[in-house]
């Protein structure tokens, strides 16, 4: 849906979404941009004595004649993320921040003194700054952005996030290294054959085959420029992109996709948490994963339709599954998805959706702080005296006694 009102005016409703989801500053900076600092709370120009961000891209004279999307990350180690409205002269900014993609610490704190000789008198300013710093991930929060300003001007629609890494040791002004200039530079050729690297990979993947998707991954990620020397911002986003990309390869096959998201998501977890030296490894690490997890979990003996019945119940795990309501989904008969399940998995389909709905709880207890009868209900467990007799059946214990020890 699209609003016909200014985006100034809109602003307001947009910082208040903002602050609501991300706990996050936004300001609207206009020329001839007095209030400038609070684009990072005057930290820069008190500790830096250099020039703004938005001061900066303002003087970039390409940049104002399009509707453009930034995400900026600082060498001072916090993001910033800008909307560039294009005006008759100077442009507007939205400007978001600052903030991290994860809790400052004492560590990261000495790192940053060291590197950019900040005096021991400033301490004190560091330490209050970076921990009052909110945490959001800027993908998800430039999204959210993109979203917002597309309902009041289109042609934010397709102004899809760009990177930007600057460093004030290095230079003074701003060291642009953007996705898409990255891309751009590759002739049809060089993509071409990236592309085909990609494939080949893929395909050693979806067979399972270690070695050969292994020495294919190296192939790709060599053509790329991904080896030790890479900016870790961008190396980061290459073992996002092959966890993602082996995520969409694998969720084509019959692994089961339980198997397969458990395996993304402790991925995720990894990257988002891994040294520079531990990210060089984990590209290779998630190819011999995922192509394990084909050797080990692949059904083949399974038909398409009974593995769409156990793909279709994982996902609707919470819900009412009974067998007319699954066959009616596949447009079958109840007694012909029933018989065929059994005949090829030796177990009912009541007794494999009991066992997945137990199995849901576990994983409930495991990882977050529910309550027994709230596990049971996000399980699909509507009689809880039920579920305590079904747990205790499968687990050797009631689900009190199980949470117990998992709090332990």
């Amino acid at each position: 849906m699209l609003f016909s009102v200014p985006i100034k005016e809109a602003f307001p409703f947009i910082r208040q979404i903002i602050s609501d989801a991300y706990m996050t500053d936004a300001w609207y900076l206009s020329a001839p941009y007095t209030d400038l600092d609070k684009a990072d709370r005057g930290f820069r120009s008190l500790l830096l004595q250099k020039e703004d961000i938005a001061s900066l891209l303002a003087k970039s004279q390409n940049m104002i004649r399009e509707h453009r999307l930034f995400i900026i990350y600082s060498a001072l180690e916090f993001y910033n993320i800008i909307a560039l409205l294009p005006c008759e002269s100077t442009p507007d900014f939205i400007c978001l921040g600052p903030f991290r993609d994860r809790q400052i610490t004492d560590q990261d704190l000495i790192r940053i003194v060291q590197a950019h000789h900040f005096p021991v008198k400033h301490q004190d300013v560091l330490r209050r700054f970076y921990y009052s710093l909110p945490t959001a991930d800027p993908q998800n929060m430039a999204s959210t952005l993109r979203h917002l300003l597309s309902a009041f001007l289109p042609e934010f629609e397709k102004a899809y996030p760009e990177y930007i890494s600057f460093s004030q040791k290095q230079n003074p002004r701003l060291s642009f290294s953007s996705i898409d200039d990255y891309v751009a530079s590759f002739s049809a050729d060089q993509a071409e054959v990236c592309c085909r690297h990609l494939e080949d990979f893929g395909f050693a993947l979806l067979r399972g085959k270690t070695e050969e998707a292994s020495d294919k991954l190296k192939l790709l990620l060599d053509y790329i420029g991904c080896r030790p020397g890479i900016l870790p911002q961008q190396l980061h986003k290459a073992a996002c992109f092959l966890n993602s990309f082996c995520l969409s390869r694998m969720l084509a096959t019959q692994v089961h996709p339980v198997f397969i998201m458990k395996c993304y998501l402790t991925y995720e977890y990894r990257i988002e948490t891994a040294e520079y030296q531990q990210l060089l490894r984990l590209p290779y690490e998630i190819c011999r994963k995922y192509c394990l997890m084909v050797k080990n979990h692949s059904l083949p003996e399974y038909s398409s339709l009974v593995c769409n019945i156990m793909n279709y119940v994982s996902a609707h795990i919470s819900e009412d599954l009974n067998l007319s309501a699954i066959a009616d989904y596949f447009h079958k008969n109840p007694a012909y998805i029933s018989g065929r399940f059994r005949r090829e998995t030796t177990q009912s389909l009541t007794d494999f959706i009991q066992k997945e709905r137990i199995q849901s709880a576990i994983q409930y207890f495991n990882t977050t702080n529910m309550s027994v009868a709230e596990v049971a209900g996000n399980a699909g467990f509507q009689d809880f005296a039920y579920f305590s007799r079904i747990f205790k059946k499968h687990v050797g214990c009631s689900p009190s006694e199980y949470k117990r020890m998992v709090n332990r």
